[in-house]
């Protein structure tokens, strides 16, 4: 009876130690989450250059270029230690407008040129890709990620018809018009950046949590074409190249979870790239290159986000 007696003491004693142990399991060597978001955002672009001694000479602006992005996501931890993240997104563009305007002398006087046309095509599309690492993590589900990636990133917009004046002399003004069918210029956009940056989720109360990303571009190299189709003197299109610059892009929002591994989340995005100088080059229809600096090609986006995220 004692043998009996001691074997179940020993068995009713070590049987806590056994739900302990199970209770504090490691964490799984690797979590996936995939996430699908919609940005509403709106945004344009400028682009300006100097020559022959006037700077601007010409400076274009796109405005309320706005769109509806769709974006899916993979993010990928292991051990709680290395993290991977993957984003695509992309829409069409279809309104807007576009302003443009010339110059005789620097700093944006003797104005000779003053245009408006609407913006009915477009798109927008980028991919990123980060690496980084688990640098801080709490209780609950609270962590701090750094990374650094390569992001792609394209905006194309078409401007149709033409609204404006040429002005010729202190009493010479002419109208200039074109239809709202004829399409008048087209620019793409195309950026190749460095990203480096953080993301961080922070438990609030219950199953709300903040969630925030900054990142910046120490380097991007810009590639920008614009294809004029009312001019007759030029070849298109009118290509422009530089590499620095800078930009940033920040994120910030609210997720709840609904239950355990799903997610919804809202918040509010900012992205804003500056390619710096570079240069701009044109052939005329004869042949001959000229090569003019390029001040900027600056692109911003900003908006409202919704999403839903599956952690598993």
């Amino acid at each position: 009876m004692r043998l009996l007696a001691c074997a179940a003491f020993l068995a009713l004693a070590l049987s806590p130690a056994a739900v302990s142990g199970q209770a504090a399991a490691p964490p799984p060597e690797w979590t996936v989450s995939l996430a699908g978001r919609v940005w509403v955002t709106s945004g344009g672009s400028n682009w300006n250059f100097k020559s022959a001694g006037v700077d601007p000479l010409s400076d274009l602006r796109w405005r309320g270029v706005d769109g509806v992005v769709g974006e899916a996501a993979a993010d990928v931890v292991w051990k709680e230690r290395l993290v991977w993240l993957l984003s695509v997104g992309g829409t069409k563009l279809g309104e807007g407008v576009l302003i443009g305007e010339d110059f005789a002398r620097s700093d944006r006087q003797a104005r000779f040129s003053l245009t408006r046309s609407a913006v009915d095509e477009g798109h927008l599309f980028y991919v990123s890709n980060d690496v980084g690492a688990r640098v801080l993590r709490w209780r609950e589900g609270g962590y701090v990620d750094a990374f650094v990636g390569y992001q792609f990133w394209r905006e194309e917009y078409s401007a149709f018809g033409v609204q404006g004046s040429l002005f010729l002399a202190p009493a010479l003004t002419i109208d200039q018009a074109e239809p709202g069918s004829v399409k008048a210029l087209t620019h793409e956009y195309t950026r190749h950046s460095l990203r480096l940056g953080a993301r961080t989720q922070a438990p609030l109360v219950g199953g709300l949590s903040l969630r925030a990303l900054a990142a910046i571009s120490p380097w991007t190299h810009t590639e920008h074409e614009a294809t004029p189709f009312l001019r007759t003197d030029i070849k298109a299109p009118v290509v422009s190249r530089a590499s620095g610059g800078f930009g940033v892009q920040l994120e910030a929002g609210l997720a709840y979870a609904v239950w355990p591994g799903l997610s919804l989340e809202a918040g509010f995005r900012y992205w804003y790239f500056d390619s710096g100088s570079g240069a701009v080059t044109t052939t005329s229809i004869a042949g001959a290159v000229s090569r003019d600096p390029l001040n900027e090609a600056i692109t911003e986006r900003y908006g409202p986000y919704l999403g839903l995220q599956w952690k598993f």
